[in-house]
């Protein structure tokens, strides 16, 4: 394997960029949200495909700004829980931007006290929103997301996800949620993490779940490089953590429970499963199962995660081209 990092400089010719947004609606969203177009917005959010929604709020979660002005729709349509749901979830994300690797010390006391009182309005927010319709699974994955922020017992966090898995078996976000509830970063153990990660892989073949599994190797390298290297503020675990034949072994496993899986449908969130398997293939040295994911991902389906840097994904495509 290449020595290389993530950041290491490289020829880029410009011409790849991020998949900003899975479909055009997203983007729609996206711009309507920047002008305050509620009217646009909800329109969208209220996609009666399930996984569309959550993909949709997703979107609208992470769009600067909108749990400001959104306050504007929530008193002049008091009895809709869109919107407040929205506030919350706007609110918990611009929190997370404090504590990015889930280490509280590395905020000043400042950012400690913001961080808190974002967190409480965010919860106050999400708890109205479940009060009022407690089978909304969106609003149980903030939940899950909020049971992480406030540092709840294990048995609560597990609590809100069966409420989750109830009403939406399959929610990817929920469950990508509560894998992060139950990592070592997060106040969880590398054993409950996995084990969860195992269990609704095997409960949900056929679907997006099983890339669980790849995830939950991501939390555990890092995890891993944080103890090792506690004051290293890059803290960018080895590469040939993939290597190993057992890590590898279990990730084959999940691509075959997954988008291999006969019963597999490809749909808006498929480009996620694309890019977090190319990712593993690749640095676990499988490149043909990496390259043809890559050929898949093309130059329309790149998507930040987990590659950080388009730099990145182009060492990473060409180092499986030239290993085939």
């Amino acid at each position: 394997m290449w020595s290389i990092k993530k950041n290491e400089a490289d020829d880029d010719d410009g011409t790849l960029e991020f998949c900003r947004f899975l479909d055009e609606e997203a983007e729609l969203l996206r711009r309507a949200l920047r002008r305050r177009d509620w009217p646009t917005a909800r329109g969208i959010l209220e996609a009666e495909d399930p996984e569309l929604r959550a993909y949709y709020f997703s979107v609208a979660a992470t769009t600067v700004g909108v749990e400001r002005w959104i306050t504007d729709v929530i008193r002049d349509e008091p009895d809709a829980t869109l919107p407040l749901l929205l506030r919350g979830a706007g609110l918990l994300t611009s929190a997370w931007e404090l504590r990015r690797d889930g280490l509280a010390s590395t905020m000043s006391d400042a950012g400690a006290q913001l961080w808190t009182r974002l967190v409480r309005q965010a919860e106050e927010c999400v708890e109205e929103v479940l009060r009022r319709d407690p089978g909304c699974a969106d609003a149980w994955t903030w939940s899950i997301a909020l049971s992480r922020a406030l540092n709840l017992p294990e048995p609560e966090r597990r609590r809100r996800f069966q409420r989750l898995v109830e009403i939406e078996p399959h929610h990817w976000f929920g469950h990508e949620q509560m894998l992060l509830a139950l990592s070592p970063r997060w106040g969880g153990s590398s054993e409950t993490m996995f084990a969860f990660a195992r269990e609704r892989s095997a409960a949900c073949p056929g679907t997006h779940i099983p890339t669980l599994i790849v995830l939950a190797h991501q939390e555990q390298f890092v995890h891993l490089n944080q103890l090792a290297e506690p004051d290293d503020p890059d803290r960018e675990p080895p590469l040939s953590d993939w290597e190993p034949a057992e890590v590898m072994d279990e990730v084959w496993e999940a691509a075959e429970a997954s988008y291999w899986h006969d019963d597999y449908p490809i749909s808006v969130l498929t480009p996620i499963v694309w890019n977090t398997f190319a990712y593993a293939f690749t640095w676990g040295d499988f490149h043909k199962p990496a390259w043809s994911l890559f050929d898949s991902i093309g130059e329309d389906w790149i998507t930040r995660e987990p590659w950080e840097t388009i730099k990145f994904f182009r060492r990473s495509r060409t180092y499986t081209e030239k290993n085939l």
